[in-house]
């Protein structure tokens, strides 16, 4: 352990009063407190990630198993990072936030460079590329991932441009996916598979293609039906799935995240959803035929932000830190809050019930 290099985060800010040791993390904004009738600021300073440990405790007040025990605390506590690689100088230039963020949920920097790669590897199937579909595929690219696997047969309208991220007047008329490829294309190397094609019950029976994340923003005919053909055939394959669009009120809930036979699926959802909203005897539901909701674009970036942050950490393997799953979310725009609400998974789901 003390021949072991160690840096504190960037994220990391640090007091003493009181004989309390504060460490703040601004990343994700979660304090750690330590009592202790030291000050260990100036201690904790020396921790640059180039002196080996040995070298720092040298001159310390610790003797070796009190040393011991405050390093395996802080670096248990995401407070210091271990530096067992040097991250290449031009993905620093190109990646320093992103690497910063990372660092909040891994251990070492190799484990920050193996998360960059595998997260330029690993092909992510979207379908829908509309007003949150299109934001989702923005952020996840200049989050690291290359490799998109984009269903959608529509071209741009006029209406699209107020909400919809990456169209100009200029594209009305173009099908959506070439404009997309072009933009993406702008941002950096990326690897784009189009499938100019309406998403139904026929789309898996021709679709062969290897993917490790989906996420579906498609709503036609809705959410509901679209979320169920991709839900049976992501559940068959044991993938990760994402409602990445609004349901049943459409842009105000946000669609949950699904990891297979782990969290509540899409049945789960239905069957909970169809109590919660049984009508009383005396009412009845009214029909709309073409029913078309207010949306604007600050909505549309949140409903996409919340699922990229999932997607984000589904691909990374982040599992255990997930928001979006076995929860029903919805934002209230007039209050600026998010309600949640636990859907457990059903152990009789005839979807999820048992692993083939």
């Amino acid at each position: 352990m003390f021949k072991k290099k160690y840096r504190i985060r960037s994220s990391i800010a640090l007091s003493y009063r009181d004989g309390i040791m504060e460490f703040f993390k601004t990343n994700i904004r979660e304090n750690i407190m330590l009592k202790t009738p030291h000050n260990l600021i100036d201690f904790i300073k020396k921790f640059d990630g180039i002196k080996p440990l040995k070298d720092i405790l040298r001159d310390s007040i610790f003797d070796d198993i009190s040393a011991q025990k405050l390093i395996s605390f802080l670096h248990n506590k995401n407070i210091l990072i271990e530096v067992n690689c040097d991250y290449d100088k031009n993905v620093i230039l190109e990646k320093y936030r992103l690497i910063n963020f990372l660092e909040e949920y891994c251990f070492n920097t190799k484990q920050v460079v193996n998360t960059l790669a595998i997260l330029s590897q690993k092909p992510v199937l979207i379908i829908g590329l509309g007003a949150v579909g299109t934001w989702i595929v923005d952020i996840l690219r200049r989050c690291g991932i290359e490799k998109f696997i984009l269903v959608d047969h529509d071209k741009v309208e006029l209406s699209n441009i107020h909400r919809q991220d990456f169209y100009f007047e200029s594209d009305v008329g173009r099908l959506k996916l070439d404009c997309i490829e072009e933009r993406l294309l702008e941002i950096g190397n990326t690897e784009i598979e189009k499938f100019y094609t309406i998403f139904d019950e026929n789309f898996f029976h021709h679709f062969n293609k290897e993917f490790c994340l989906a996420i579906n923003c498609a709503d036609y005919p809705n959410v509901d039906t679209t979320t169920n053909i991709l839900g049976k055939e992501c559940i068959k394959r044991n993938i990760p799935h994402i409602i990445g669009g609004g349901y049943n009120l459409h842009l105000s809930l946000i669609g949950q995240s699904v990891i297979p036979y782990e969290s509540a699926c899409h049945e789960c959802f239905n069957k909970a959803l169809q109590k919660i909203n049984t009508y009383h005897t005396e009412l009845k539901k009214l029909h709309r035929a073409n029913r078309k909701i207010g949306s604007f674009t600050p909505l549309c970036t949140i409903s996409a932000s919340l699922a990229a942050l999932d997607a984000f950490k589904i691909l990374c393997g982040f599992y255990n830190k997930l928001t979006n799953t076995s929860t029903r979310i919805e934002f209230k725009i007039r209050e600026m809050d998010i309600e949640r609400m636990l859907i457990p998974r059903d152990p009789t789901c005839q979807c999820c019930k048992e692993k083939i």
